[in-house]
């Protein structure tokens, strides 16, 4: 988000730095599907990132060379993502103006939308609605604190790479969404295509396949004929992210104080665990463990995160924008706790889904051990999603 350019990068190494973990991983987009060429994650000990702020750079620097070493990364360009409450995500309304006048208005406007000082914070946007009536308009605003902008930037080149991009991770998790939806709505043409060739009454239009050239037309076609408020909800170790989209605009965005740690917790206390029982418990390994207890210990942790919801969904319909959300997709380390997805989609009566990025990239399976590449996928949707970015340099 913070260095939209120009020049479109052929491959990208996403980083996304995690609370838990360093994921490292590149992506070649010469192709009519992205190819994954390298990948490795590394972990973090608890004391090194704490409430999104870096408490121990030098954990953090080394945790980021070994996933690069594992994953042999080569000297690219990086594209990270911030996240947590130095970053605000808003719409707000301004006069119509052009964008060159925008730019130079937005600061005098953010400091009425900011709950930081105006010289502290970095700024980006984007207009939504050029129109909205009574000679104004509707914009997207980014801000995040500079000094953890350049805290997170200076990280990755003192670890040996140079930072391209810092995107914001909710925005990299919904540009994942939004590639999957696209490649599946091709790939379902495609289909539907070659049975036209058996039954004529049903061709359809020539499609062409997506690819590196037109992603941003062919994201935003996809996201306008779906017209559903998706809630993407990437559960992490500390904190759970929600961010809510339509039509390929946000529409809210903040983060629960409520994370994998939660349950892990829980399953410790309630269900007499070590940490790695626990933990195992958490990635969906229930043998030699009471089933059903664990799956009301998800429901109760889980209510947290429908509590919190809550907020989200008073703001769309007192906004008049929407009754509710239309579809909830799962990511990170959470999207395996047992039962979470079912408890989320009961509560809402809506279809839910687990995040699965590498679904639409092509890999080579040696990359990923033995049933690796399917319980690491809802963990990659932000780096799929920082890897996928239209990237240049100045």
């Amino acid at each position: 988000m913070f260095g939209f350019l120009k020049r479109k990068q052929k491959s990208l190494i996403g980083m996304d730095i995690g609370s838990n973990v360093v994921k490292c991983l590149r992506l070649d987009l010469t192709e009519d599907r992205p190819v994954v060429t390298h990948f490795a994650m590394a972990d973090l000990p608890p004391e090194a990132i704490v409430d999104g702020e870096v408490m121990d750079r030098e954990l953090v620097i080394e945790a980021i060379q070994e996933a690069a070493t594992k994953a042999g990364i080569p000297d690219e360009p990086v594209a990270s993502a911030v996240s947590g409450r130095a970053v605000i995500v808003k719409k707000i309304v301004m006069d119509k103006m052009s964008e060159a006048d925008a730019r130079e208005a937005i600061y005098w406007e953010a400091e009425q939308h900011v709950p930081f000082d105006i010289d502290d914070i970095t700024l980006d946007f984007q207009i939504l609605q050029e129109d909205i009536g009574a000679d104004q308009m509707e914009l997207l605003l980014v801000a995040a604190k500079k000094d953890m902008i350049l805290g997170h930037a200076e990280l990755i080149r003192d670890a040996g790479f140079q930072p391209l991009v810092i995107d914001v991770a909710s925005f990299s998790n919904q540009n994942t969404w939004e590639f999957l939806a696209a490649n599946n709505n091709v790939m379902a043409a495609v289909v539907e295509e070659e049975t036209s060739a058996v039954d004529p009454e049903d061709s359809v239009d020539e499609l062409d396949l997506f690819d590196d050239s037109d992603q941003d037309e062919s994201l935003e076609a996809t996201s306008e004929q779906s017209g559903e408020f998706v809630a993407l909800l990437d559960v992490g170790g500390g904190v759970t992210n929600v961010h809510i989209v339509r039509d390929g605009v946000p529409y809210f965005t903040r983060d629960l104080p409520v994370g994998v740690a939660h349950f892990i917790e829980e399953f410790q206390k309630q269900l007499g665990l070590t940490y790695d029982t626990a933990h195992g418990v958490a990635r969906g390994h229930l043998e030699d463990v009471d089933q059903q207890l664990v799956t009301d210990i998800v429901r109760s942790v889980g209510s947290e995160i429908y509590q919190g919801l809550e907020p989200s969904l008073s703001y769309l319909k007192t906004s008049g924008e929407a009754d509710g959300i239309d579809r909830i997709v799962l990511s990170g380390g959470g999207a395996h706790l047992p039962g979470l997805l079912e408890y989320l989609s009961e509560s809402y009566n809506v279809p839910s889904e687990k995040a699965d990025p590498l679904a639409g990239l092509d890999y080579d399976p040696d990359l990923f051990g033995d049933g690796e590449a399917e319980e690491l996928s809802p963990l990659l949707t932000v780096s799929v999603g920082l890897a996928l970015r239209e990237a240049v340099g100045k």
